[in-house]
């Protein structure tokens, strides 16, 4: 083997240079993957028309379907306290539950 070959093996090995974000961001190229295979076959069926396999419905769902998400847990997990931790996921449960009662209750919205 070439010395470079070597190396990369070496760095390969060696998981202390792996950054943090790589492993979410392989698992949504994963997840994104999975999805498509799954509406090629019929499977998942996207609700809205730009949600499709092209390139720019693969970003969207990238950005907007999970991305936000992981980084929301990431910050999270990465709080120093456990009170901030709990108030974080409460505060967005919180939100969540308000949405639902306005939109169901005034608006009158039944999904």
């Amino acid at each position: 083997m070439t010395p470079a070959s070597l190396q990369a093996l070496d760095g390969l090995r060696d998981l202390s240079t792996l950054k943090w974000y790589v492993i979410p961001l392989l698992a949504i190229v994963f997840y994104i993957f999975v999805e498509c295979l799954l509406n090629l076959g019929g499977h998942l069926v996207w609700e809205y028309p730009w949600w499709n396999r092209s390139l720019a419905g693969v970003w969207l769902i990238f950005l907007f379907g999970y991305f936000h998400f992981y980084v929301a847990a990431l910050l999270v997990i990465g709080m120093p306290t456990m009170r901030a931790k709990v108030m974080t996921v409460a505060s967005l449960y919180g939100i969540a539950i308000v949405a639902n009662a306005v939109a169901m209750g005034l608006l009158g919205w039944r999904y």
